[in-house]
């Protein structure tokens, strides 16, 4: 690795000093908040007609009868919810230009600060990391060591990757039906925020949306896209590179003048498969390094006023 457990630890205090993350960490509160679901909870929302397939007997407001109608009470739930981080861990995570691995570090950073937010409002935060397979579980804690323990066993992960070539790295690809489904299981009595955090190199393996509503309806999600834009840079127009897919091992021959262009046509699709998303009610992000720490807090802290409003 190109860098250390404990620069990666620096990095996310030293932005705690300069921006400074802990005051907005302290402000966000990802478990605490009303439901989109109206229900029998304690804070009275509207009065409005039965509906036997919306409401329960125990929500009628026997008093507001009147001789044809029967009114609810409807109220606001206020739920607490885990923060389950879903992590990429396919060898498309640990493939840059140059030797960067800003994508890696990326993630651990990104790790490092959602779950100092979740420390400071004592949120639970736990772990899912997948390629092929779900290769990381470890259940929802609160505590500054339970996130310092998820960020070693991530980079742990990724060192053994470059030092061996093997460790539990494995060159696979990456398989959202089967992480969504061990997800849905594991958490199938509880309410979560689901943060899915991926470089989403081959966005036709994400599940059709279908899956993602089924989530949903469960769940909050909210999906991170780790973009690195150093991966389709060329100072030279000249000649041809061999590039191998990370995932699938496969290797093929192309035009340094192409390189761009492929960039920008990864970003098109990347572009009309958020719009996908926002479509079916799921908010996400681009981050790229060096901005990656502002944009996230940025994004949650708008993402919460919205929600408030």
């Amino acid at each position: 690795m190109t860098f250390t457990l404990e620069e990666v630890f620096s990095s996310v205090y030293r932005a705690a000093d300069t921006l400074p993350i802990e005051l907005p960490s302290r402000s966000i509160r990802f478990g605490e908040h009303r439901s989109q679901f109206r229900g029998d909870g304690h804070d009275f929302d509207r009065v409005v007609e039965y509906d036997p397939q919306v409401h329960s007997i125990a929500q009628i407001d026997w008093r507001s009868m009147t001789r044809d109608k029967v009114f609810v009470r409807e109220s606001k739930v206020t739920k607490d919810f885990s923060v389950i981080m879903m992590a990429d861990l396919s060898t498309s995570m640990a493939f840059g230009v140059r030797d960067c691995q800003h994508k890696e570090r990326m993630l651990l950073e990104t790790l490092g600060d959602i779950g100092l937010a979740c420390f400071h409002a004592q949120d639970p935060m736990g772990l899912i990391g997948f390629a092929e397979d779900v290769v990381i579980n470890e259940l929802p804690k609160v505590g500054e060591d339970h996130v310092f323990y998820l960020t070693e066993q991530l980079y742990e992960l990724f060192n053994g990757f470059y030092s061996d070539g093997k460790g539990k790295l494995d060159r696979r690809r990456t398989d959202f039906y089967n992480a969504f489904d061990f997800l849905m299981r594991t958490y199938v009595n509880t309410n979560c925020l689901i943060i899915v955090v991926s470089d989403f190199i081959g966005l036709q393996n994400l599940p059709n949306p279908k899956v993602l509503e089924d989530i949903l309806s469960h769940h909050e999600m909210v999906f991170i896209f780790l973009d690195d834009p150093v991966e389709f840079e060329s100072k030279s127009i000249a000649g041809h590179l061999k590039m191998r897919n990370m995932e699938t091992g496969k290797q093929t021959v192309v035009a340094r003048r192409k390189i761009k262009e492929l960039g920008i046509n990864i970003r098109k699709i990347r572009k009309a498969e958020r719009e996908k998303l926002r479509g079916i009610g799921i908010d996400s992000i681009v981050l790229e390094y060096g901005k990656h720490f502002q944009r996230l807090q940025r994004f949650f802290l708008i993402r919460q006023e919205l929600f408030r409003s």
